[in-house]
Order: C-alpha cells, then structure tokens, then sequence
C-alpha cells in the first residue's frame, strides 16, 4: 500500500508542476530566451550524437570509433546523393558491418 501511495503522490507533484507551467504560462517567453530558444534542439541533438559516434562502447578506440564515424559519414553521402532516408540507413548499417569486420 506504501508504494502505491507513493506512486499516487508522484503523479499529483508531476501533474501540478506541469499545471503551474500551463496556468501561469506567458503569451511569450522573454526576449533572451526566445533569442536561444531555437538553438536548444541542435544543442541537445548533438551532445546526444557525438559521444555515439566517438565513444560508441564507452571509450575512444579505433575498433569501435571508426566504424561509427564512416558509417554517419556514409550515411550522409548516400542521403545527400539518393534523398532516400531507408537507403541511407541501411547502406550505412552495411558499410559499419563490414568495417566492423576489418578493424577486428
């Protein structure tokens, strides 16, 4: 019964946080926010990518970094030249296969 209790107490501290935010919400952010505001999502996409592409195993390595950096890599050639997103994905699954396999 405590956990469920807990679980309860939980869900109405989210939901009244998220109701603060709704209700007292201004028409507009202030102006130095909204300066960065649409930098944030290229921001965050890239510190969510970079360390998968360095660090693809939790350290830097030849066996497991190089294959990461040419199949993003050829991922975008392909992208770049078909326009064709399932092409490029799967050609870039290939192409980190097959180095994956040399640098073994």
């Amino acid at each position: 019964m405590r956990e469920l209790l807990v679980l309860v107490a939980v869900g109405a501290g989210t939901y009244v946080m998220r109701a603060a935010f709704l209700v007292l919400a201004r028409p507009a952010p202030p102006a130095p926010l909204a300066r960065v505001l649409p930098h944030v999502g290229p921001a965050v996409l890239g510190a969510i990518v970079a360390p998968a592409l360095l660090a693809p195993h939790g350290a830097i390595t030849v066996a497991g970094t190089v294959p990461a950096l040419l199949a993003a890599a050829g991922a975008w050639v392909l992208w770049h030249r078909t326009r064709n997103l399932p092409i490029a994905l799967f050609g870039a699954l290939a192409l980190a296969l097959l180095t994956t396999l040399v640098f073994r």
